[in-house]
């Protein structure tokens, strides 16, 4: 029985893990196997990932082990991190952090800027899901503190047994720590502080914070996914359904014609198709064209980031709200000292006058118009013969 597929399709290739203990490698234009690996453990492999750079595979166990397959198809390092089984494996799109999670609630996040020899968490995160966490995905959205300028704040998802959806901050230094660079983002006690009921282990160049929390399903939350430009989420779970959010916990749409529980989605480049594969024996594809354009917030920005990404290269970040991931209109600058869509903010304020990016309660809720931002951007969309602050 397969646990986990993962695809890398710079090199063509499609990953499959099993609880016979086995890795197999599948080339995707042909359909064919190409490799059978098995772990020295003979564990029942439950998760895999490939890193975006293509360096590793890497695989999680029932052991709680996790192992690095390098480009000679053989193990470079495995070490036990988990007590309990390994259930989601997940890399940033930049490969410089990966995380894994466990059927007993806890994350463990890593970095792996210098290799995988001698890996250690650098940030834990004890009882993220009561009772175990079933996915998590990172966005491929990050952007930098404005208070020092290296201080790179990665956003990911997660999911579990607990029925919620949570959204977390990751802000990490990087090898600025050589440099002895303090972050406003990192407590320098480096004792554990809590976030609801998960204990968050800080260590001097990572820390986190649960930014957003909301019971997504009726049942256990079986899969997260985000969109390719990062500005969707897209959730399944045990009561048969397959949802969309926005990245403020707004559920746009649920789609439920499965008999049982879903346990895999996924959503093609341009989020107009999503694939969901349930216990039911069926694979149901999603045609989204023309449903969730009621909602031109949706259709809008958010298409025109990901054409901008896709047809003209790196959209840079300080034109996108951290928030949305959406190229920003209106930019008005917060307490915190980041930037943010006006629109976007204040609908954040409505529930909790905390920043979006730390967690941190605000002095105020008031914002300052950024005309000099706003100003860069028209000019960034105009060198692409766009310009969407015409009237529509």
């Amino acid at each position: 029985m397969s646990n986990a597929l993962n695809e890398y399709l710079q090199g063509g290739v499609l990953a499959s893990t099993s609880v016979d203990g086995s890795l197999i490698l599948w080339d995707i234009q042909t359909g064919e196997q190409q490799d059978i690996l098995f772990q020295d453990n003979n564990e029942s492999i439950r998760t895999c990932a490939f890193s975006p750079n293509g360096e590793v595979i890497v695989t999680g166990d029932d052991s709680g082990h996790i192992s690095f397959w390098g480009h000679e198809k053989t193990i470079i390092s495995s070490k036990k991190f988990h007590e309990e089984s390994i259930s989601a494996l997940a890399f940033s799109h930049d490969s410089a952090l990966m995380l894994s999670a466990c059927s007993q609630g806890n994350i463990r996040l890593f970095s792996i800027e210098d290799g995988f020899e001698n890996l250690q968490p650098v940030c834990s995160l004890d009882n993220a899901h009561d009772l175990g966490v079933l996915g998590a995905e990172f966005c491929c959205v990050t952007h930098i503190d404005p208070a020092d300028n290296f201080t790179r704040c990665y956003t990911f998802a997660s999911c579990g047994t607990d029925q919620l959806l949570k959204i977390w901050r990751i802000y990490y230094t990087g090898h600025a720590k050589g440099e002895h660079i303090s972050s406003r983002l990192i407590p320098k006690s480096m004792q554990e502080h809590l976030c609801g009921s998960t204990a968050i282990y800080p260590t001097e160049t990572m820390n986190a914070e649960c930014v957003l929390s909301t019971q997504a399903h009726g049942s256990s939350v079986t899969g997260v996914k985000f969109n390719a430009n990062g500005t969707l989420l897209f959730t399944c779970g045990m009561d048969k359904r397959v949802k969309v959010w926005d990245l403020q916990g707004n559920c746009l749409r649920t789609m439920g014609q499965h008999t049982r529980y879903v346990n895999a989605i996924a959503i093609n480049a341009d989020s107009t198709v999503v694939a969901s594969g349930s216990n039911d024996r069926s694979v149901i594809l999603w045609d989204l064209t023309g449903n969730l354009t009621t909602d031109s917030h949706i259709t809008g920005l958010r298409n025109l980031l990901f054409k901008f990404a896709s047809n003209h290269g790196e959209v840079p970040m300080d034109f996108v709200c951290p928030i949305t991931h959406e190229i920003m209109k209106e930019p008005v600058i917060a307490d915190d000292g980041f930037n943010y869509e006006r629109s976007a903010i204040e609908q954040w304020f409505k529930m909790k006058p905390t920043s979006p990016m730390t967690n941190l309660e605000l002095t105020t809720t008031d914002t300052i118009e950024n005309v000099v931002l706003r100003g860069k951007i028209e000019k960034y969309l105009l060198s692409l013969d766009l310009d969407v602050f015409s009237d529509q």
